[in-house]
């Protein structure tokens, strides 16, 4: 099979999205400039929906299988967890930076839709006429729709929003009052209010301040534009991580919901939360993904990572792209404790490595415990993996990242290789037999 680029085309693949808009930027290709940045706008775009479907399943099949008190319990010490930084902001009497942050959570969320904040003696109001996670589910109509999923509590709230109160909770019984607190809407819309204490009857935020801490650098950078100020260089620099307030939230949350089925039924358990709630929406993306050209999939899965907040590089084998995460963007920072927040440390509460081999941990020994959901995913390609119906577009070497300064591997198939050739070793990992065992 023939290589279709060389290494500088490849490096020119692996650009974010921002360098070249600011390439264009400086040439003065305002169309170019504007195509840019709405891609760059819309860049989380897929990995937002996968991991807002992810995690309202992953809280309601705790409910499912243990009941809703169990539930609610296991989201209670969840919240703690993910609430302790704003807890010390908070106690420090940092009551600016940590509202700022908590509103940065929201602001990151791909489609959520915020007006300006209100503020007065009192209070800060951040209304959103649409919430980015759970507002978006339920303006849907998801929890009508599927209540074993994403409704059926017994309180009416959906279960992206008992994710949302628990952290609530936790933060105000943490700090001994209430803080936080928020009121739903209609059609996915819902007003967080942050109630001052150190500060009462001072102001934290500027006029403007108050419009930009809502909006996103690229929302910003295109207002700009539109407005023909070209001076927008400083919010394009760097987007592609912009997304870090959400995306780190999110994947911690993930961990910790890990830790929870690991309490409740070790390896196994875990594996079949990850089928349940995982799956379903990975395996949603298949026939995009296998409809695909080799260009336009190298190129979709550059857009990926670079939006996974992950820094790599990508070389051309004949039958597969390598890509070289250095690191990934979320379980290898996680892996490296370097994440948004300075949120998450293995070896703290609900952030356990798995001490014995498993299929969902690629059969390793101290596996950290977010990376099985990349063996999950691997699961659902590669037991189909001959079947041209299944693409082979986001598979993991399990064994690469074995030490937090590692880099991992994700592997692109083309679309004309031999499948009965793909190492037998990935297969291995996940407890499954390769292809051409199977034929023997």
């Amino acid at each position: 099979m023939s290589r279709l680029y060389s290494e500088s085309e490849l490096a020119e693949i692996a650009r974010p999205f921002e360098s070249h808009a600011l390439e264009a930027l400086r040439a003065g290709d305002l169309t170019r400039l504007r195509a840019l940045l709405v891609d760059m706008k819309n860049g989380p775009a897929g990995l937002d929906a996968l991991s807002g479907h992810t995690l309202a399943r992953k809280a309601a099949k705790l409910r499912r299988d243990f009941g809703e008190a169990f539930a609610l319990d296991a989201l209670a010490r969840i919240g703690a967890e993910l609430m302790h930084t704003w807890t010390q902001q908070f106690q420090q009497g940092d009551e600016r930076g940590a509202i700022a942050d908590l509103i940065a959570v929201f602001r990151e969320q791909h489609g959520a839709r915020l007006d300006a904040l209100g503020e007065d003696d009192d209070s800060v109001t951040l209304d959103m006429p649409l919430c980015g996670s759970g507002g978006k589910l339920d303006k849907a109509g998801l929890p009508q729709r599927h209540p074993d999923w994403y409704g059926g509590w017994s309180d009416g709230v959906g279960s992206f929003c008992q994710i949302c109160k628990a952290c609530q909770k936790a933060l105000n019984a943490a700090l001994g009052t209430e803080i936080w607190t928020t009121e739903k809407g209609a059609d996915g819309a819902c007003r967080a209010i942050f109630i001052k204490r150190a500060t009462r009857g001072g102001r934290l935020f500027s006029d403007e301040e108050r419009k930009s801490l809502v909006r996103t650098r690229v929302a910003r950078a295109i207002e700009r534009l539109d407005a023909g100020d070209f001076d927008i260089g400083e919010l394009v620099e760097g987007q592609r991580k912009d997304w870090k307030p959400w995306h780190d939230f999110g994947i911690v949350l993930l961990e910790y919901f890990y830790a929870i089925a690991l309490e409740q039924g070790g390896a196994d358990y875990l594996a079949e939360v990850l089928e349940q709630t995982y799956a379903p929406a990975f395996n949603a993306g298949f026939p995009r993904y296998a409809a695909m050209s080799d260009d336009k999939l190298v190129r979709e899965i550059a857009r990926t990572w670079n939006y996974h907040c992950a820094d790599f590089t990508i070389i051309e084998e004949d039958d597969r792209f390598v890509f070289r995460l250095d690191p990934c963007g979320s379980g290898g920072r996680l892996f490296r404790g370097a994440v948004w927040r300075d949120m998450f440390h293995y070896g703290d509460r609900l952030a356990p490595t798995m001490a014995d081999p498993h299929r969902i941990n690629f059969n390793r020994s101290d596996a950290p415990t977010y990376c099985t959901h990349c063996a999950a995913s691997n699961r659902a390609q590669l037991e189909s993996a001959l079947s041209p119906a299944t693409p082979l577009f986001f598979v993991i070497d399990g064994h690469a990242q074995t030490s937090p300064g590692a880099p991992c591997r994700c592997y692109v198939y083309k679309k004309d290789a031999r499948r009965e050739d793909a190492d037998p070793a990935l297969f291995e990992q996940i407890g499954l037999v390769p292809p051409k065992e199977k034929n023997a």
